[in-house]
């Protein structure tokens, strides 16, 4: 399996950006599962929405879920009858946004699968080894502000005027992308 810094060398300004955001079974990269993936394929310098991506995944182990994790995302076995399973999801994303920078509202939990899936499923790394996490940004904004008591997805979303609906991952990255704009712009 190629090491995750054997990536092509890509100008930061012109690699794509891969907003995305996962639902799991859990928080333990070890015993928990993804089960459901939103993306949104960026442009640079422009940031443009150039395409996404959305699959649920079929879990192999719900018997080892967080019974919460489940509730929080939703998941019903015939909701996700037709859910492909992890490696295709896999195989899907890596052709979608090859040689892409990662980025989410809290983008780490999804690095930390992505990592664990692909060893797991013996697939390469096609994305880039650094993160952009937005939530540093609003940080770093928000702190200076003073203005919102917690610093959450849904609460620098409703500051801003942004619709999202909470732990539906579709929403919740597209919600993500459009702060981020608004950031860094800012």
């Amino acid at each position: 399996m190629p090491y995750l810094l054997d990536r092509p060398k890509i100008e930061f300004h012109r690699r794509p950006l891969l907003f995305i955001d996962m639902e799991f079974t859990g928080l333990d990269t070890a015993k928990h599962e993804i089960i459901e993936i939103a993306a949104l394929l960026v442009s640079q310098p422009d940031l443009s929405i150039v395409n996404s991506y959305y699959t649920k995944v079929t879990p192999e182990h719900v018997r080892t879920a967080d019974p919460k994790s489940l509730q929080v995302s939703g998941y019903l076995p015939k909701a996700w009858a037709r859910a492909i399973s992890l490696r295709q999801a896999l195989i899907e994303l890596s052709r979608f946004a090859p040689g892409c920078l990662l980025a989410g509202w809290s983008i780490q939990t999804e690095w930390d699968f992505l990592n664990f899936a692909l060893e797991k499923e013996q697939l390469p790394y096609f994305y880039d080894h650094h993160l952009l996490e937005v939530y540093t940004l609003a940080f770093a904004k928000y702190f200076r502000l003073g203005k919102l008591n917690f610093l959450n997805l849904q609460s620098v979303a409703r500051d801003l005027g942004i619709a999202i609906d909470r732990h539906k991952p579709d929403s919740d990255i597209r919600a993500t992308y459009e702060i981020f704009k608004r950031l860094i712009s800012s």
